[in-house]
């Protein structure tokens, strides 16, 4: 096998708060070159190393951070042993959808409830053969995991009031690409969701930003410029005093350990630095102005992903400071339009920034483009386009998987 990449999805509430992560798989290997035999294999070692990169490479808490890991099961992986490696705490398994569900697999489903182990099943479709193929074991298994691209929303509806009895059982909506999507199947009965919808805004024209998304773009626009200075940040700041006390409350936490207590809001931005303070301005943003929330919110993890990841592909392909922290900014914005439910071009229109930040927002050119376009494809778990827009550029495919690793 040449290279072995993991990605993650999230798994979101109806309110939009990031519930679990799914871990996706994907290898690089030549499938013309496989064997039938070999194939047979291939659901069992993804999820056996998928599991064993989680758990021994990079650490549980590291990939999800307190929430919980979808991860994919064939039938050998739920009847072998390996299955009780997995945090039961921290793991929901989800029977592929095309494990055969018979009595033997049912018995072991069952066994594994009962120690405390939680399932899925994947890819539900409800055709006229779902209550014949799932009823045994609807009783074990606590999520129910729709495809919407192959359920259609009034066979969805009929099934979920049909499964009314089991009352253990939570829906979630797979392949969530819209807004619209994401409320009918809300309205189906749905309170789990996957998919892209909260990076797809509804962009309105007309829209006016709230007068703390004002101060938030204000600020940043501020910090973007190279002519900016510690004393006109700190300025901006005490005219924001509940910006400023969650930007001290942010500074007590354990990530950063100064030698000497803040003085005040300007010292707080010297030792602060320019570029992390930027960061933060936007992950606050993508939370909506509360810190608590920073958390929980899918974009925050998103766009904070695609900023690390994005830094850790600059570095490995031209390691100059200057434009890791573009390439940081620009994962970083590459979200904004969601975040303000504005078009791009509205925004970068109120803030100053480069003009190669600017030509991969608004035009999709330049080298920051091709590394976002590389981050998009991790989360995607599209590999393949992964790999090909890496090579394209010289990247290496074993140190870019090295770096996504680093950047959960």
């Amino acid at each position: 096998m040449d290279s072995i990449f993991i990605a993650r999805q999230p798994v979101v509430t109806d309110s939009k708060e990031l519930f679990a992560h799914e871990l996706l798989f994907r290898d690089f290997t030549d499938r013309s070159a496989v064997t039938a035999e070999q194939s047979v294999q291939d659901d069992l070692y993804a999820t056996s190393r998928v599991a064993v990169n989680a758990l021994n490479q990079f650490g549980i808490n590291r990939v999800a951070g307190d929430k919980d890991l979808f991860i994919n099961a064939d039938e050998r992986f739920i009847s072998g042993d390996f299955i009780t490696m997995l945090p039961k705490e921290r793991f929901v398994i989800e029977i592929l959808e095309d494990v055969e569900i018979d009595k033997r697999l049912v018995s072991r489903v069952e066994e594994l409830r009962k120690m405390g182990y939680r399932f899925a099943i994947d890819d539900a479709i409800f055709d006229e053969d779902f209550f014949g193929r799932y009823e045994s074991i609807l009783p074990f298994v606590e999520f129910l995991k729709i495809d919407i691209r192959e359920n259609e929303i009034e066979c969805v509806k009929h099934t979920i009031e049909r499964l009314g009895g089991y009352r253990h059982l939570r829906y979630l909506a797979e392949k969530v690409e819209s807004m619209d999507e994401f409320r009918q199947y809300r309205d189906a009965g749905c309170t789990l969701f996957q998919g892209y919808f909260f990076a797809k805004p509804e962009v309105s024209q007309k829209r006016s930003l709230d007068p703390a998304m004002q101060t938030l773009l204000e600020l940043t626009g501020l910090l973007s410029k190279d002519s900016s200075d510690p004393a006109e940040i700190a300025a901006a700041f005490e005219g924001a005093p509940d910006l400023a006390l969650q930007l001290l409350q942010f500074l007590n936490s354990s990530r950063f350990a100064f030698k000497s207590p803040i003085r005040s809001i300007s010292h707080a931005v010297m030792m602060i630095g320019k570029g992390d303070l930027l960061t933060w301005l936007y992950m606050l943003a993508y939370a909506n102005g509360n810190l608590s929330k920073m958390e929980s919110s899918p974009l925050v993890s998103l766009a904070g992903f695609r900023s690390k990841l994005m830094r850790r592909i600059s570095k490995l392909h031209a390691d100059r400071k200057e434009l890791q922290d573009m390439a940081a900014f620009t994962g970083t914005l590459s979200l904004a339009d969601s975040l303000f439910e504005m078009p791009m071009s509205d925004i970068l229109n109120e803030i100053e920034v480069d003009e190669s930040i600017r030509a991969a927002l608004l035009r999709r050119s330049g080298i920051l483009s091709d590394y976002l376009e590389i981050a998009k494809s991790v989360e995607r778990a599209d590999f393949k386009e992964c790999a090909m827009r890496a090579r394209r550029i010289g990247l290496d495919i074993t140190e870019l998987e090295s770096s996504v690793l680093e950047s959960y």
